[in-house]
């Protein structure tokens, strides 16, 4: 571990609240408003060219997923702000120099569990890390993680036993982005709308995409990756019993858009991962529950970091077969799992 005492601070005091919020998504939206401070988004435009962009955007994702503008709304209204306030959360501009190592896999054991294991690795400095279980009527009930963007999901499960993540990608910058769905919305659209991991694939095909991401979308049934740049999704599926997702593309078309950078890092982790399946010969959920969380906490990978632009934030774990989950707010290496009801 290289924690300076800043970086620890930073752990310490992060805002690791946990939300349980009941209503509409309005409701939901103006809880958040009054419990939280608005995130802001960099500018990088001219303050109506962004906000031109951000509305078009906006109106793309009410096609997918209409209640998620009422959120924003409410959201705004809670804290008596405009709703241009709001909107650069619908067109967010990811600078080049942030890159996060996130790595989720999933196993099914030879019990015929599928068993999730998750690091969501970002920054030091970024204080939101929230935990949110929501249940607004009509919609499945979800728990899952939010870094402060407004209606965001960054990897969670729904009462159907979907689960759902998100890993960034450093590529090459699109010569044209249209409007389209951000990031942070992608997992929580899916939880909310879809019932099974076959499902939540077609959905983000379905979905015009403004940034470079891998999604792993899992149920107790089925596993995928989906590879994603503006204009272009891959699906990848397992080729055996596991699927590992980081921060690279895979598929031969894909990668030429990372251009020169060094991905050795993001390669080794899945090798890794694939290595440790093959030789630890976990059987069943019960060492599965407690072996994951030792894969989450290594150090010789790395796979849990200690980085300040790449430190773990929080960890996952989860048996979709049997609706258990645990997440652990901080580095997983001198932080507890905390077990959670499942959703619904």
């Amino acid at each position: 571990m290289n924690d300076t005492p800043a970086d620890l601070r930073q752990e310490r005091d992060a805002d690791y609240r946990t939300f349980e919020l009941t209503g509409d998504h309005a409701a939901i939206g103006y809880q958040m408003g009054l419990a939280t401070p608005l995130r802001q988004v960099e500018t990088w435009r001219d303050r109506e060219t962004e906000l031109a962009f951000a509305r078009a955007c906006a109106q793309v994702v009410g096609q997918f997923h209409p209640p998620l503008l009422d959120e924003s709304q409410g959201y705004a209204a809670a804290q008596g702000r405009p709703w241009e306030d709001v909107l650069p959360h619908f067109s967010l501009n990811l600078p080049e120099g942030a890159l996060s190592g996130c790595t989720t896999f999933v196993y099914r054991l030879p019990d015929g569990h599928t068993l999730v294991a998750r690091n969501h690795d970002f920054l030091y400095t970024q204080r939101q890390r929230y935990l949110r279980r929501l249940s607004p009527p009509g919609y499945p009930a979800t728990l899952g993680t939010q870094a402060g963007f407004i209606g965001s999901c960054y990897d969670g499960v729904s009462s159907h036993g979907l689960f759902t993540a998100l890993h960034l990608i450093r590529a090459q910058t699109a010569e044209r982005v249209e409007p389209g769905v951000p990031f942070h919305l992608i997992p929580r659209i899916a939880l909310e709308t879809c019932r099974t991991a076959r499902e939540a694939v077609a959905r983000i095909q379905e979905m015009p995409h403004l940034f470079p991401f891998n999604y792993l979308v899992a149920d107790p049934d089925e596993m995928f990756a989906l590879e994603v740049y503006p204009g272009r999704v891959r699906v990848r599926r397992p080729t055996s019993n596991c699927l590992v997702v980081t921060n690279y593309f895979q598929s031969p078309d894909m990668r030429p858009l990372h251009g020169r950078r060094n991905l050795t890092s993001q390669i080794e982790r899945v090798r890794w991962i694939e290595r440790r399946i093959a030789q630890d010969s976990v059987s069943n959920a019960v060492d599965g529950w407690s072996w994951a969380q030792r894969l989450l906490r290594d150090h010789s990978v790395p796979m849990c970091h200690h980085q300040p632009n790449d430190a773990t934030l929080w960890s996952l774990v989860a048996d979709l077969t049997a609706r258990r989950v645990a997440y652990c707010h901080g580095a997983p290496c001198r932080n507890d799992f905390h077990e959670w009801d499942w959703p619904g």
